[in-house]
């Protein structure tokens, strides 16, 4: 609107310049006088109107066009930021739902080491309450979770010979979002248990500065799944890794001489 109004006052200035009166200056044109409105002085401003209008047009559909690619990543953020608190929430109760079976077990056994569960899940709950939330953790702090909670299923299970945990390579100040590497374990412990009650579970972790490698272990057992009930940790980490890092991560589920097999290749920093 800006642009067509000076280039209106523009041509009405150039091609249509006042009178001006004087004792030295011509008179106005009379019939028979040649016009000084010239064919020129109506083409070039004509001319200088159409282009400014194509600009103006043009810098009005591009800032449109940016506003609404704009508006689109919002949208797709408020997306993803919502199905990730969707994801989370879900996790949080399956993970309390298997814990709180672990220690019924030690009660219903009048175990000694329930107490030392109890803590243990404690300790878990604090993480999840107070950490957790957070976008990001320290990966010495998920870690340190992953431990607990593999001592809280050595209390559990009778026979935990087979089940172990390495974790090398230097840990600083690396971070990563919370909760990703527990699913795989539950699932592991969930199902690694054969129909003698033999566990078998080995987690390997290595890191370097910027690298995670996590791999999984685990027998498959004689407990089936249930396919109303089970895999929701799995298929919700996996729906969280493509969330969170798009592009930064590997994850490869396979069954091999019956084993299940999890490894992920993860991009810290």
């Amino acid at each position: 609107m800006a642009l067509l109004l000076i280039s209106t006052l523009f041509l009405l200035e150039y091609a249509f310049p006042r009178p001006e009166f004087g004792p030295n200056l011509p008179r106005p044109n009379r019939p028979g006088n040649p016009p000084e409105f010239t064919g020129f002085k109506l083409g070039f401003p004509s001319f200088f109107i159409i282009v400014l209008l194509v600009i103006g047009t043009a810098v009005k559909m591009y800032l449109e066009w940016d506003n609404n690619i704009q508006l689109q990543k919002d949208i797709e953020a408020q997306k993803s930021s919502a199905e990730l608190h969707f994801l989370k929430n879900q996790l949080s109760p399956h993970f309390l739902f298997n814990s709180l079976n672990s220690i019924y077990s030690l009660t219903n056994k009048k175990s000694n080491d329930a107490p030392e569960a109890v803590i243990t899940l404690s300790e878990l709950m604090r993480y999840m309450l107070y950490q957790a939330d957070n976008d990001f953790v320290l990966l010495q702090d998920e870690l340190d979770y992953v431990q607990n909670y593999l001592k809280l299923q050595r209390l559990r299970i009778a026979n935990n010979q087979d089940v172990t945990l390495q974790i090398r390579g230097p840990i600083g100040q690396q971070k990563i979002r919370p909760l990703l590497l527990i699913p795989f374990i539950e699932n592991a412990f969930k199902y690694g248990t054969d129909y003698k009650g033999n566990t078998l579970v080995h987690i390997q972790i290595v890191v370097n500065e910027f690298n995670l490698k996590f791999k999984c272990v685990n027998l498959i057992g004689n407990q089936k799944q249930d396919p109303n009930n089970s895999g929701i940790g799995l298929q919700n980490t996996k729906e969280r890794l493509q969330l969170l890092y798009p592009n930064q991560h590997t994850l490869e589920i396979e069954e091999l001489d019956n084993q299940f097999i999890v490894q992920l290749n993860l991009n810290v920093s």
